[in-house]
């Protein structure tokens, strides 16, 4: 699994780098997962949209699915009001949910430990 925390505007040179170096930590990694946590991102226009679909398409030529994280209220309504098709990419509100989909993807529970904590099985 290899997390993508971005922050920040996405242009068109940023996408281009954010894709080649998603690309190629997977590649290194052997990852099965890419989480993209979009949550620093301050606006997901049409131009970011169509970044992040080439970039999970790419991922997904190499064996490994995307999840998208940390999607807020207003970006959400900004892409269906572009009318981006995002159904191809498996969404979850956060991080933590989308860790635990992985995770969970992947064989493993995730289950509270006795101090109040998780434990991975």
């Amino acid at each position: 699994m290899s997390p993508l925390p971005l922050v920040g505007a996405l242009n068109q040179e940023r996408a281009a780098q954010v894709t080649e170096s998603v690309l190629a930590a997977i590649s290194d990694a052997s990852a099965r997962f890419v989480i993209i946590d979009v949550t620093g991102v301050p606006l997901i226009d049409t131009m970011a949209a169509e970044a992040l679909l080439r970039t999970v398409q790419a991922a997904a030529l190499l064996g490994c699915e995307s999840v998208l994280v940390g999607m807020g209220p207003a970006a959400a309504q900004a892409l269906v009001g572009l009318d981006v098709d995002l159904g191809r990419i498996t969404t979850r509100g956060s991080l933590e949910r989308g860790l635990e989909y992985a995770l969970g993807r992947l064989s493993y529970r995730i289950v509270a430990a006795r101090e109040g904590g998780h434990r991975l099985t």
